[in-house]
């Protein structure tokens, strides 16, 4: 499990991160419901991301690099850019290094990409650069399925980053979490990750993706799981999928379902599932029209 606690979901978000959003491939259209859905249908396919020329000096060398890694060659990209950082000086140095581990992990040569990192010091690296040797790190992990790893190893908050370089950070925070096969851990990122969405309909889209991932826990992951979470957006998603596990029937909400759920809205006014718990008020008080001798139009 995650250490949740530590996430800040208030803070601001500037344009950079803003924009992100917009490309990730995870925001697809997702129906509303409060049935469970099958797994499949739940966080469509994420591709892991590729290397970016972001932030990259100029140069001969490092055109040559590029046109390496353009044409698919990446084993000679890295080493390029690996002998071109010898000409450079921190941060451009490191920029370059960190742009050949990268590709080395990227075609899983554990071995290389240590050596092309062993130069780095980590704390003399500026936040960027800092970032760069997180996701290197991560996909590492990735390569090797320790999907905790990618989760512990990357940056929770990707604010002031490029764009390409955030874009990859979330995209396989993303991955790993849904790779990873635990419920709480997607859900944990998927609640993270709602700050930087930039339009309604993407919020939606995001808390019906979350409330789905709730109703697929069992009675017994959501009664540890609400006991243990401090955050109050997600403690109040697995408050209110506790409630609707142990207390819904088939037949519709019982009295006392329905006093909790106005209970569970007095300690969470301003939350997002509060929709989710309208639609369940709704269903209770909805009843079929008496229709007497009159009969219902075909429609």
């Amino acid at each position: 499990m995650l250490n949740f606690q530590t996430i800040q979901t208030n803070q601001p978000m500037n344009r950079t991160m803003i924009k992100i959003v917009l490309t990730l491939p995870f925001l697809i259209s997702l129906g509303a419901c409060t049935s469970i859905p099958s797994a499949s249908d739940i966080l469509p396919q994420i591709r892991i991301p590729s290397v970016d020329f972001n932030t990259l000096p100029d140069g001969k060398d490092i055109l040559q690099a590029n046109s390496f890694l353009k044409a698919g060659k990446k084993r000679e990209a890295a080493s390029a850019y690996f002998s071109a950082s010898k000409k450079y000086r921190s941060p451009q140095r490191d920029r370059l290094i960190l742009q050949a581990a990268e590709l080395a992990a990227s075609f899983r040569d554990m071995e290389l990409t240590q050596r092309y990192l062993a130069p780095i010091n980590f704390s003399k690296l500026n936040k960027e650069n800092q970032a760069r040797y997180r996701y290197t790190q991560a996909q590492l992990a990735l390569n090797d399925k320790n999907y905790r790893e990618v989760l512990r190893i990357l940056p929770q908050r990707v604010n002031g980053l490029p764009y390409e370089l955030a874009e990859k950070i979330l995209k396989t925070r993303m991955i790993a979490a849904k790779s990873s096969q635990d419920k709480l851990a997607l859900i944990q990122e998927l609640v993270l990750q709602e700050p930087t969405l930039a339009e309604a309909y993407q919020v939606r889209q995001n808390n019906n993706r979350i409330w789905n991932h709730v109703l697929l826990m069992s009675k017994n992951e959501l009664e540890s799981s609400r006991k243990t979470i401090k955050h109050p957006t997600l403690k109040g998603w697995l408050e209110l999928g506790y409630l609707v596990n142990t207390l819904k029937g088939k037949g519709g909400i019982s009295p006392i379902f329905h006093n909790r759920l106005l209970n569970w809205q007095k300690h969470y006014p301003n939350h997002p599932g509060n929709e989710k718990v309208l639609q369940l008020l709704n269903y209770r008080t909805t009843t079929t029209p008496y229709l007497g001798g009159i009969k219902p139009s075909k429609t």
